[in-house]
């Protein structure tokens, strides 16, 4: 079964397009998570790093999740 190249064209165009809004919704959201720190009043140095650290760290974990849930197909 051979496969139009408009068809094909237009629907890499439409997994690109949403790919691009998904993007768009995590960077936001790691934006607003980065905008509370920016926003907290830290008594010192090392609140703000530890809330830094411990935002890392979601975002790394967030990270491994999808790698494995690529690496598995699901």
């Amino acid at each position: 079964m051979e496969i139009n190249e408009k068809l094909v064209r237009e629907l890499k165009k439409k997994f690109e397009i949403e790919m691009d809004k998904r993007e768009v919704e995590i960077l936001e959201h790691w934006r607003k998570e980065l905008e509370i720190i920016y926003k907290k009043k830290y008594e010192n140095l090392s609140s703000l790093q530890m809330d830094m650290k411990n935002l890392m760290e979601r975002m790394n974990n967030r990270a491994t999740i999808l790698s494995r849930m690529a690496k598995e197909g699901v």
